[in-house]
């Protein structure tokens, strides 16, 4: 028994880690306090509603959110993500994205790590098994968690290509979209892929023929897989709300410090947590490192040196995330490329995520050669680390600590879980009180409308990145008052309008709140008859609206729940 655990204690560490993570979350179902924004507030929402549609293979078909948009702008069915919403219960599936996530990362770094290191792989097992436990466990956005989770994946096949292409590695490259997503990750790979290509052309003084296949073999599964996006995005001729969305400008002082923090602390949705740990040990083993090669001790180039090249990379992604909030370069990539205006290529930054750990690994190696036990430790702590860290994606810290909160304070915490979120307890008593048809249209006031669309209430409001110019414009007359009394919330709408909410007349964020948030009578200020216009029956609100009157609102009722922290108040419109 002793001799077992010593030669697998690092998979059993591994596996004890993943399974924890996942039972936890499995104990807690509706209870796991996850991130909002971007998540239970848009896709998560949108998934369920193409499941309660049937609308996950259909075409000309349109969507009971922002007045009716098409079916199109809607995620792919052909994802793996997705597709478990169509096959499990959402928050089933939520959780099993949040296990399948971890075990692909854990799989697509040891296959990569047995391919680079060929025989010596046995020697490192033990510490690449701790690094991809690492890499695995990162609070990355849950959507797109398998796309990060799987670059490990499609780098090991274009190696293996390189070496030695057989016909089921084109395949896989071909199907490798179904892990990823194009605008996001997939756009990005292509642009790296044949960077690579003339990269290894001109060294090798020949072309790279076979990467060359697998360059076409990854675009061809994209614009199969992602049909819908391509035409989108090069078919439709609908002006969609891209064509008008502002992108920031920095001066050089911002686009520096902009540099510096996601070199620092990450991006938000690609959280690498490596501030506190990984980035000190990376920064002390690169200045011990060239050293060695500026002292002589260490032979060969360091400009090829595989450590200082991902940092090279890295600082690259950094470099092209700032680069695009500086508007001269942004105009001129317009220009000489015009499909790429609107085209986020600071999404390069995504990449940092795999690429660090990937650092982390080779300094872990060196030092394994001498200190094991350095080695060993130095992998459970960056685990440690990232466990320990809260931030908006971390479900499974979050969940713990919310949980944990709650009982030994004897207090809710100020912030909703996942069902609470969504109150569907609340939801199906009002709309059984009332008698609710779906050709009934309403909006939310003081709570996303995801809340609506979620419950399968047909809303003229909503969040989407995609949707016509046109409606944009009809939805900005019915909210224009409150636009006109703040000047961030009409430069909010106009430069972006992904969020086609009721803003507040207060001017202050109402729709983002937390358990213990007051819910003190609110003003509202809407042009009712072009709310009506748009179709608009109800307004669900979570404040009692004190201009009721004034704004032409009928209150029907207040309704209240045990099981969720805040009340619901139903206006209609006269």
């Amino acid at each position: 028994m002793k001799s077992t655990i010593k030669a697998y204690w690092h998979w059993i560490l591994a596996g004890g880690i993943l399974g924890f993570e996942t039972l936890i979350l499995l104990l807690c179902k509706e209870n796991i306090y996850v991130g909002i924004c971007d998540n239970l507030d848009l896709f998560i929402t949108q998934l369920k509603m193409l499941r309660d549609n049937g609308a996950f293979f259909v075409h000309n078909q349109t969507m009971p959110i922002l007045g009716s948009i098409d079916r199109n702008y809607f995620p792919s069915e052909f994802s793996l993500y997705n597709i478990l919403y169509l096959i499990l219960p959402d928050i089933y599936a939520y959780i099993a994205g949040f296990c399948l996530k971890m075990v692909i990362a854990l799989c697509s770094c040891i296959l990569l790590a047995k391919l680079v290191l060929r025989e010596q792989y046995k020697k490192y097992e033990k510490i690449t098994v701790l690094v991809s436990t690492a890499f695995a466990v990162l609070p990355v956005y849950p959507m797109y968690a398998i796309c990060f989770a799987s670059m490990p994946l499609i780098l090991y096949f274009l190696i293996r290509i390189y070496r030695e292409p057989k016909w089921w590695l084109y395949l896989a490259v071909f199907l490798y979209p179904v892990l990823s997503y194009f605008t996001f990750f997939g756009a990005f790979i292509l642009g790296y892929l044949l960077m690579a290509i003339i990269i290894l052309w001109i060294r090798d003084k020949k072309f790279p023929l076979r990467l060359l296949g697998a360059f076409a073999a990854l675009m061809a599964g994209f614009v199969c897989f992602e049909y819908r996006l391509f035409g989108v995005m090069l078919l439709s001729d609908e002006e969609t709300i891209r064509s008008t969305m502002v992108i920031a400008s920095y001066g050089m002082a911002d686009l520096w410090k902009s540099f510096v923090s996601v070199f620092l602390y990450g991006f938000s949705h690609a959280k690498s947590v490596h501030t506190y740990f990984v980035l000190p040990v990376c920064i002390l083993y690169f200045i011990w490192n060239n050293i060695q090669y500026m002292t002589g001790a260490k032979k060969g180039k360091a400009y090829t040196d595989i450590f200082n090249l991902t940092i090279l990379f890295i600082l690259f992604n950094c470099a092209v995330y700032a680069l695009y909030f500086w508007e001269p370069l942004r105009r001129t990539v317009e220009i000489i490329l015009p499909p790429l205006k609107g085209f986020q290529y600071g999404r390069t930054i995504f990449f940092n995520t795999f690429a660090w750990y990937f650092a982390f690994f080779i300094v872990i190696r060196n030092i394994f050669d001498r200190y094991h036990a350095v080695s060993y430790a130095a992998c459970v702590l960056a685990i440690v680390v990232i466990s320990g860290t809260q931030c908006e994606y971390s479900d499974f810290y979050n969940t713990c600590y919310c949980n944990l909160y709650k009982v030994l304070k004897h207090t809710d915490v100020n912030q909703l879980s996942y069902g609470e979120f969504y109150g569907t307890s609340l939801m199906e008593e009002i709309k059984s009180d009332i008698g609710y048809t779906p050709d009934k249209k309403a909006c939310a006031y003081g709570f996303h409308p995801a809340v609506l669309s979620y419950n399968g209430i047909t809303t003229v409001d909503g969040y989407c990145g995609y949707y016509s110019q046109s409606y944009k414009e009809r939805f900005r007359t019915a909210i224009a008052p409150a636009l006109d009394c703040n000047e961030n919330w009409q430069k909010y709408y106009d430069e972006w309008g992904c969020r086609a909410y009721l803003f507040s007349a207060s001017g202050q964020n109402q729709y983002d709140f937390g358990a213990n948030a007051d819910a003190l009578p609110q003003d509202i200020l809407i042009d009712e008859p072009a709310l009506k216009q748009l179709g608009c029956d109800y307004i669900f609100s979570r404040f009692e609206i004190a201009n009721a009157d004034n704004m032409r609102l009928h209150l029907i009722d207040g309704y209240s729940s045990d099981a969720i922290p805040y009340n619901v108040y139903l206006y209609e419109l006269e």
